[in-house]
């Protein structure tokens, strides 16, 4: 069982971009730093199929990092067109 209290908080951002665009996001995805935004450090940035189109995993320091983080820096990106930020509990780890 993971311990809640020294568990970092992480969160799954799906992004829905308008038609034609994903090519305007790859370039911002891989020009962002590890810690490109105070409070927030990307993780992971997936391209995947079905109702969205690109997820990044990201720890934040508070939630309120994580909303100014997608506010301030996701959401601006030409074609983005919605997002889903998602908070993640963890109830156990499989692998150390």
């Amino acid at each position: 069982m993971v311990n809640m209290e020294t568990s970092v908080q992480k969160y799954l951002l799906m992004i829905k971009l308008s038609p034609n665009t994903a090519a305007k996001l790859y370039e911002p995805l891989k020009q962002f730093e590890e810690e490109t935004f105070q409070g927030v450090k990307l993780m992971e940035a997936y391209q995947i199929f079905g109702q969205w189109d690109f997820a990044v995993l990201f720890q934040a320091d508070t939630n309120a990092d994580a909303l100014r983080f997608v506010s301030e820096s996701i959401r601006l990106i030409d074609g983005v067109i919605e997002t889903d930020t998602i908070p993640l509990v963890p109830i156990r780890t499989y692998h150390k």
